[in-house]
C-alpha cells in the first residue's frame, strides 16, 4: 500500500468515525493541560530538536474548556525543522483508541525552532483540520501558544494549567 493511498484511506476512516468528534469552537475557549503534560511536551521538543516534535491531543469539552486527558506523541516522519507529519497508522490507532475511550479529538501539538506562532505551512494545513486546536511550543524559549482556524480566520486560544 502506498503512503498516498494509506493517507486517503485514513481520511475516509476518520471521517466515518462518528463518535470521535473534531473539537467545535467555543466562545473564549480555554485549552487546559496539566503541568505534567506540559513537561512531557517540552521534553519531546528537547529530544527531537531541531526537528519539530509532534503529538495528537485528545480529551473532553467541559463548560467552555478543552481539557486534554491523553497525549499521543509520535515521531515526525518528515524529520524536518519546518514541517511535521505523523505516520497515518499512528493517527488511525490514536483515533481508534480515543473512540473506544469516549475521548474527543482536541488538536495537534508541534514544536517550532522559533516563536510559537503558526507558520505559513501551519496555516495551510490548519484549514484541513477543521476547528482543531494547534498547540505550538517554541523550542528556543519553551513558550507555548494555541491557535484555531475558524471560518478561515486564525484565533488564539488561552492555555491554562
Amino acid at each position: 500500500m502506498t503512503r498516498n493511498s494509506l493517507t486517503k484511506g485514513l481520511i475516509q476512516i476518520i471521517t466515518s468515525l462518528g463518535s470521535v468528534k473534531c473539537f467545535k469552537m467555543l466562545k473564549k475557549m480555554i485549552l487546559r493541560l496539566t503541568e505534567e503534560q506540559l513537561r512531557l511536551l517540552r521534553e519531546e521538543s528537547r529530544k527531537s530538536h531541531p526537528v519539530e516534535a509532534c503529538a495528537l491531543l485528545f480529551g473532553k469539552r467541559i463548560k467552555g474548556k478543552a481539557v486534554v486527558t491523553r497525549i499521543i506523541t509520535a515521531p515526525n516522519i518528515l524529520k524536518s525543522t519546518v514541517r511535521f507529519e505523523i505516520d497515518p497508522k499512528i493517527v488511525y490507532a490514536a483515533f481508534e483508541q480515543a473512540d473506544r475511550e469516549g475521548l474527543e479529538f482536541i488538536g495537534l501539538f508541534h514544536s517550532h525552532p522559533a516563536p510559537p506562532n503558526p507558520s505559513m505551512v501551519d496555516l495551510k494545513y490548519m484549514r484541513l483540520w477543521g476547528e482543531a486546536v494547534w498547540l505550538i511550543l517554541s523550542s528556543i524559549d519553551d513558550s507555548i501558544a494555541a491557535f484555531q482556524m475558524v471560518d478561515g480566520e486564525i484565533r488564539e486560544i488561552t492555555v491554562k494549567t
